[in-house]
């Protein structure tokens, strides 16, 4: 009896010691898009209410701080006005709007048969002669949303190709050959492009684009959905090796997944008869806490950087829609109707602390037996999640590169809490301990400066001079907001300088890249003489929105400039025109991004035209003209 008292109080002690965390803030992974869910008005016939707006897409209490929406785009146009309002409404919150079609216009469909575990579907293809056609399609939708108040952040080339009994079935062959052809297109309006969306993360429909950088260069997101995955599933399952490979300037976006559509999402943990999609059903454990854990899984194993539930209100949903239920006695009551559900909890532990923007960084993943922990960080916070599938239990956490901050702020959802705010942890020169709930998830936000704030200064240590040629990837020193503003904290071309700017490499040396509007840099300048400059640029774009304008200490110096489209970021052409009157001695230049997809490699200026020689055939007259214009169809007076 005492042996076995005595074998029992040894495991018990195990158990609960204390394990170590560290958080290496300087040790940059993904940046993070954001948090997301679904509307689907024709197949659900409801849209969310004003009300449901506020708790997914509000950052309040009692809010989940969803910031993405995902919309259908309906083969049916008279369909797309559904789409609006729930649209305009993220987007007037600061959120992003992306879509994915499901069925093209029967017009562009040839017939196929499916064959799937011994079943025939009569279904179809998108037919490959009218692929022109259906990017078309695609465009006018977004024509549409943007015409309507609610532009597209991205839009997607087909949803579950390889899950199309009721929708188009393409092969990895069919999706590579749109993609290297057509996808390009789809950023007519200023839209990002989501390849095709494996409904299981199947790597092969995607693997040709990879492998063939003449495709890969028309998609900015590699879209895939979870389905065939469960909380049993092996970590290989998010591992992609290729795509870390050969697609690092892309992200990886997880656009639709449920973990159980079978039970009420209130219920914490219930042994039930579950089942979706292509798992068979059977009973098994299922737990609102999986919601966490398959998100920890996609961004710490996968290096995903956006995550999008199915539909935001739903019974197994994050918002509880009403009191019937495909599993009794799991029927909600009616006390739940219209509230955020324990999944949505689960769910808001990462969407309201880990906002837009923050970047993951290297932590001690699993620093405990059912332990599993993620970082991130952004301007001077660091928030650390940990999800908790076991009994109660310790950690210690040591973050170096945050000694600056004081204390911790921690909130909490288990069985019974809701994101509950458990008040501050003290920390010492970076570390600091607590304790976690049993079946939990629990977020830890440390706000507080990391490191000193980097002072302005030229890149090269003096300012650039002008007249003279300004290396665009030379901006100044200083970081965000003060340097630059870039729409990620990630360099994605991790080349140069480590950074957020995008740089990208070239022949000859280096150009910011992947650029998006409203973003800019800066650079200190010593202007010789006050007086006109011509000016030159290098530029290149795949696309046809690119365009940058200049300015000194916040006066514009030129007009919006268009680059035009050079047929591929990898063929630059010059820009010439010539600026208003610029002031002598130093000043602080501004680039600003005034349309997506440019590159720009350098910027000259100059007290000569390098056409000067067109002026000798020109009258008085017209040489008064042109002098007026000054070449970039700019009136001066």
């Amino acid at each position: 009896m005492w042996k076995r008292i005595a074998i029992l109080a040894l495991c018990t002690s195990v158990w609960v010691a204390a394990q170590n965390v560290t958080v290496d803030v300087s040790d940059k992974k993904q940046s993070i898009r954001g948090f997301g869910g679904m509307t689907h008005r024709v197949w659900t016939g409801y849209d969310l209410s004003p009300a449901d707006r506020d708790l997914a897409f509000g950052n309040g209490p009692g809010q989940i701080g969803l910031t993405d929406l995902r919309v259908w785009i309906s083969d049916n146009e008279s369909q797309w006005p559904l789409e609006v309002a729930t649209a305009k409404d993220v987007i007037a919150r600061g959120g992003i709007v992306y879509a994915s079609p499901w069925n093209p216009p029967s017009s562009l469909r040839t017939p196929y048969t499916l064959e799937r575990w011994g079943t025939s579907y009569q279904t179809h293809k998108v037919n490959p002669a009218r692929y022109d056609d259906y990017a078309a399609h695609l465009n006018k939708f977004a024509k549409f949303m943007k015409d309507n108040g609610a532009p597209l952040y991205a839009i997607s080339m087909q949803n579950e190709p390889d899950w199309c009994d009721s929708w188009p079935c393409w092969d990895a062959t069919e999706v590579h050959n749109f993609v290297k052809n057509h996808a390009h297109k789809l950023r007519e309006h200023g839209t990002k492009v989501i390849s095709a969306e494996s409904f299981s993360y199947a790597k092969g429909l995607y693997d040709p684009i990879l492998n063939d950088p003449s495709a890969l260069k028309n998609i900015d997101i590699i879209g895939a959905h979870f389905y065939g995955s469960v909380a049993s599933t092996p970590d290989s399952y998010f591992h992609y090796p290729l795509a870390e490979q050969k697609a690092a300037d892309k992200e990886l976006w997880m656009t639709e997944h449920y973990t159980d559509s079978k039970g009420n999402a209130n219920v914490w943990r219930s042994y039930i008869v579950t089942g979706d999609q292509d798992q068979t059903p059977t009973y098994d454990t299922v737990r609102a806490l999986d919601v966490a854990y398959e998100i920890h899984r996609g961004l710490v194993e996968g290096n995903f950087n956006q995550y999008t539930w199915w539909y935001i209100r739903r019974n197994y949903g994050l918002i509880m829609h009403d009191t019937q239920n495909n599993v009794k006695p799991h029927a909600a009551s009616a006390s739940e109707v219209g509230k955020v559900t324990k999944r949505g909890y689960c769910m808001a532990q990462y969407a309201k602390f880990v906002r837009p923007g923050a970047v993951r960084v290297e932590a001690t993943k699993k620093p405990a037996p059912h332990a599993y922990v993620s970082a991130f960080t952004k301007e001077d916070s660091v928030v650390i999640v940990v999800v908790n599938r076991a009994g109660e239990q310790d950690l210690n956490f040591n973050v170096p590169g945050a000694q600056n901050i004081a204390s911790w702020q921690k909130f909490t959802t288990s069985a019974t809490k809701n994101v509950q705010d458990e008040g501050k942890i003290t920390a010492t020169a970076g570390k600091f301990s607590t304790n976690f709930d049993q079946e939990s998830v629990t977020t830890l936000v440390g706000t507080g400066p990391q490191a000193p704030p980097e002072e302005r200064a030229p890149w090269n240590g003096s300012p650039a001079t002008i007249p003279g040629k300004i290396e665009m990837e030379d901006y100044d020193k200083g970081g965000s907001g003060v340097a630059y503003q870039d729409a990620d904290p990630e360099n994605k071309g991790e080349v140069y300088r480590t950074d957020g700017v995008d740089i990208v490499a070239t022949e000859d040396g280096y150009a910011i890249g992947w650029t998006e509007e409203g973003e800019w840099l800066e650079y200190t300048v010593n202007i010789s003489k006050a007086g006109v400059y011509y000016w030159r640029a290098r530029v290149s774009s795949g696309g046809d929105n690119a365009a940058f304008k200049l300015s000194i200490d916040g006066e514009d110096i030129t007009n919006n400039i268009s680059i035009p489209n050079t047929d591929s970021w990898d063929i630059y052409t010059v820009l010439e025109g010539s600026t208003s009157t610029l002031p002598a001695g130093e000043a602080v230049l501004r680039l600003s991004i005034t349309g997506s997809f440019g590159n720009i490699d350098w910027v000259e200026f100059s007290e000569e035209s390098s056409t000067p020689n067109l002026r000798r055939f020109l009258s008085p007259a017209a040489q008064k003209l042109l002098k007026q214009y000054r070449l970039n169809g700019a009136l001066h007076r």
